[in-house]
């Protein structure tokens, strides 16, 4: 799920509430603080990584935070677009650049999920 340096190890997947093995697996990751670490090991021995890490679009998207920390707003987003193009979809990405461009649709109460899966439709 998340390694130890907070990057994303497993991409996101469906959660099927009517898969038993999803919601065990689930169980266990929230109350058990040592089955995240159980998980990366698993993942390491594998013989191929879950996710190809991309180093370029990790740094552009670190640069970016630091920019919109600074208020650099316009520059931030020019190294987040930088970023998707390097690594299309990582959603992490999309999301950051949708929060910053329509904050109504994540900070003004509820987070509008079905705003955001239109979202990533309409830029496919």
């Amino acid at each position: 799920m998340i390694d130890e340096a907070g990057r994303l190890v497993k991409v996101p997947f469906s959660v099927n509430v009517q898969d038993q093995k999803t919601v065990a697996m689930l169980e266990k990751w929230l109350s058990d603080p040592g089955y995240n670490a159980v998980l990366l090991n698993a993942i390491k021995s594998a013989s191929k990584p879950a996710v190809k890490p991309n180093a370029e679009a990790a740094a552009r998207f670190q640069l970016g935070l630091v920019l919109l920390e600074s208020g650099k707003r316009d520059e931030a987003m020019v190294e987040w677009r930088k970023a998707l193009a390097l690594d299309p979809n990582n959603w992490i990405i999309h999301k950051q650049i949708w929060a910053v461009e329509n904050p109504d649709k994540f900070y003004d109460g509820n987070v509008d999920y079905g705003w955001q899966k239109a979202q990533l439709e309409s830029e496919k």
